[in-house]
């Protein structure tokens, strides 16, 4: 019969999933998301891409926070 050795933990995560979403309507283009964190925030081909996981979440929040339309939201 096994049993769990008792110096072994065992740990439940739970990530939160952020959505950063864009108001293409709202939006002046005035690229602060672009300069400020164009790892995250690009234009490819023509279309503004949103990157989720391309930093970390306070440092998203934080260029979302920049946005001078408030045309990019975070929603968790």
């Amino acid at each position: 019969m096994w049993t769990r050795p008792s110096n072994v933990f065992y740990y439940t995560i739970i990530f939160y999933a952020m959505k950063v979403a864009w108001d293409e309507k709202t939006c002046i283009h005035a690229a602060k998301c672009v300069e400020n964190l164009p790892s995250v925030f690009k234009v490819q081909d023509g279309k503004f891409v949103i990157i989720q996981d391309g930093a970390p979440a306070a440092e998203i929040r934080r260029v979302v926070g920049m946005c001078p339309s408030g045309a990019l939201s975070v929603s968790e």
